[in-house]
């Protein structure tokens, strides 16, 4: 009866240890994410290598590491960031363009927590000139925002973001959540097309047509109509002295 007694209150004691935090990206989705049963992009072929490489897919939410502390470039290497350096989750770092990758459509990230806990969310993305045909280095990332203890909402952290305004096409959102109450650090590729800006319109110049420029009178040559008069006055002045000229000879004659 004692021994029963001290096993239910082992097991009570048990059921009350805080569980191992799990998560990870949804929106826009991760590797491991897209790569887990049910998903259509889980027959990707960067998938189907991860796949046969030996990842747990059905764990998408358990790329963890214990005691980080902060210290994720010390202990996480280049060329191993997808999998945070665990040998499982390897086939998430192999180099290729096929990765699935989300369009954003908008800045709203929300990542999944399977088992909720406290902690804090460094979003980091990649420079201009990365590939993802190339391993995936710290030197490659720009951290562009840091949320310390966001709350829960409906099983998910929700995230406003603001990418960097110079990073357009393929590129890469590097997610690690630090949990505070578990020594463990959870980390994430996240695959993404990011639009160019809508461009900026043109300026429009004025319909109005613009005035004929006209010569000042002093510049403009005599019209038809204004030869014609002169020309009929020099006649009339013509005739005149003929006439003139004939009544003197005339009188002359008389």
């Amino acid at each position: 009866m004692f021994r029963l007694l001290g096993v239910l209150s082992l097991l009570m004691m048990l059921s009350v240890v805080p569980a191992h935090a799990h998560g990870a990206p949804t929106d826009p989705a991760s590797r491991a994410f897209l790569c887990s049963p049910g998903q259509p992009t889980a027959s990707s072929p960067p998938c189907r290598s991860a796949i046969a490489a030996g990842l747990p897919s059905k764990e998408w939410d358990n790329i963890r590491l214990p005691n980080v502390r902060g210290q994720d470039a010390q202990k996480v290497p280049d060329g191993r960031l997808c999998s945070a350096g665990l040998a499982r989750y390897g086939g998430l770092d192999l180099p290729s363009a096929g990765w699935p990758a989300t369009k954003l459509k908008s800045t709203d990230f929300t990542y999944k927590a399977t088992i909720p806990h406290q902690g804090s969310f460094r979003f980091y993305v990649t420079r201009d000139g990365y590939t993802p045909n190339q391993p995936l280095r710290w030197a490659d990332l720009d951290q562009f925002l840091n949320v310390p203890s966001p709350p829960l909402v409906n099983g998910s952290y929700e995230f406003q973001v603001q990418l960097p305004k110079d990073r357009t096409g393929r590129h890469l959102i590097y997610t690690v959540w630090q949990n505070t109450d578990t020594p463990d650090t959870y980390h994430s590729c996240t695959d993404v097309e990011i639009a160019a800006p809508p461009a900026k319109p043109s300026a429009r110049t004025s319909s109005v047509p613009r005035p004929v420029p006209v010569a000042s009178s002093a510049e403009q040559p005599p019209s038809g109509a204004t030869r014609f008069g002169m020309s009929a006055v020099v006649a009339a002045l013509g005739g005149l002295a003929v006439l003139g000229g004939f009544l003197l000879w005339r009188k002359r004659i008389l």
